[in-house]
Parts: structure tokens; sequence; C-alpha cells
């Protein structure tokens, strides 16, 4: 989801946030999302 990843992206390199928690952060986005895409598939079959 560019519209809400490329911000989050930007503004957790201007927080300066720790590599750990950044792909942490990230991880979470990317698994919400695909959890998200999954239950809209299923709901239309």
């Amino acid at each position: 989801m560019p519209i809400f990843g490329d911000p989050l992206t930007v503004v957790v390199g201007v927080l300066r946030e720790p590599l750990w928690s950044f792909v942490a952060i990230v991880a979470l986005a990317k698994v919400s999302h695909y959890l998200v895409v999954a239950a809209a598939v299923v709901s239309r079959t």
C-alpha cells in the first residue's frame, strides 16, 4: 500500500527509529496488508 507504506518509511527515518523496530513495524504493516487482501479475496468467493 504505497499510500500508507511510503509515508511510514519517511516518518520512521525522520524519527531515527532503530533498525530492529523499523523492521518490526514494516513486517507488521505488510502482514496486515496481506491479511486484508486475503480476507477481501475470500469474501468475494
